[in-house]
């Protein structure tokens, strides 16, 4: 497993590849604020290429918005990746020219193979965000094909899923946003727990609890990795800094994840990889 920033994650034993999202371009604030916004091919080349990056077998994306979902058709196209995600994501793919044969618009819980991996997306939810960033975000579905260059609110939410992938050497849930479905992880296992942290320090103590509950504790978790807590405006570096405090507080947000967790709480650098084990074995980085 490597993480590669926001809610990009490689997941690899070798020989079947998979990511989730596939954000690299990481835009300015000021880009996101005054200008139209298209993949940046260069950063994209390069975060494939730091992370060893020449194929994938899918690449799965947890929701639509432009931190998630932006560079997908790019990215797809490079590594032969089929893309997987809602009616939204497949208007990503569209619009940035992806064959129609390489788009899979998921069910949830669905199982979905690829090598020794088993994929299911499982219902979830966004954190909240304020007033004025969701409805430059936007929250609803993409209507039409996105075609890039376009302003971020193109890059609506569309459905929000978090993914659990089992393969025999161990099992990750992997949340893309700090939100849950009520009881939609009951029926599932995973050894380590991959949960977004930004903006979940600014939430209640009760959010932040019932959060911890339908995810690292409703799957049985033994370690939680915190992800999207990067600074997603600046380029992806193995030292990138958290995101400011304007927009998330990385320490109370650690601590909301940490402080209601039992077991390990690990933070992972981006192009850092981990080797994942089973409960059943003794754990190891590398």
């Amino acid at each position: 497993l490597t993480y590669l920033g926001t809610s990009t994650i490689l997941i690899s034993d070798g020989s079947t590849h998979l990511l989730t999202d596939g954000y690299f371009s990481r835009v300015s604030i000021p880009q996101l604020l005054f200008t139209r916004l298209k993949p940046d091919e260069q950063r994209i080349d390069q975060a494939l290429e730091q992370a060893g990056i020449t194929s994938l077998d899918a690449l799965l994306v947890l929701h639509s918005h432009f931190d998630h979902a932006m560079d997908v058709a790019v990215v797809a196209q490079k590594t032969g990746a089929q893309l997987l995600g809602s009616t939204s994501t497949a208007m990503v793919g569209r619009g940035g020219e992806l064959p129609e044969s390489r788009i899979t618009t998921i069910e949830t819980h669905h199982p979905y193979q690829f090598g020794q991996f088993t994929v299911r997306f499982v219902p979830a939810s966004h954190v909240p965000l304020p007033a004025a960033v969701e409805a430059m975000t936007g929250k609803g579905d993409i209507p039409a094909p996105v075609v890039p260059p376009a302003r971020v609110g193109a890059w609506e939410e569309g459905q929000s899923y978090g993914v659990v992938i089992s393969h025999p050497n161990g099992s990750v849930l992997i949340q893309g946003s700090s939100g849950a479905a009520p009881g939609a992880l009951d029926a599932y296992q995973a050894d380590y727990a991959l949960l977004a942290s930004a903006s979940l320090g600014k939430q209640s103590d009760h959010y932040q609890q019932s959060f911890m509950e339908e995810t690292a504790k409703a799957v049985g978790a033994h370690t939680v990795i915190p992800v999207h807590w990067d600074d997603f405006f600046s380029e992806l570096t193995p030292d990138v800094k958290p995101l400011p405090w304007g927009l998330d507080n990385m320490h109370d947000s650690f601590h909301a994840l940490a402080d209601r967790h039992e077991g390990d709480f690990l933070v992972l650098p981006p192009f850092q990889r981990f080797t994942l084990k089973a409960q059943s074995q003794p754990e190891s980085g590398q």
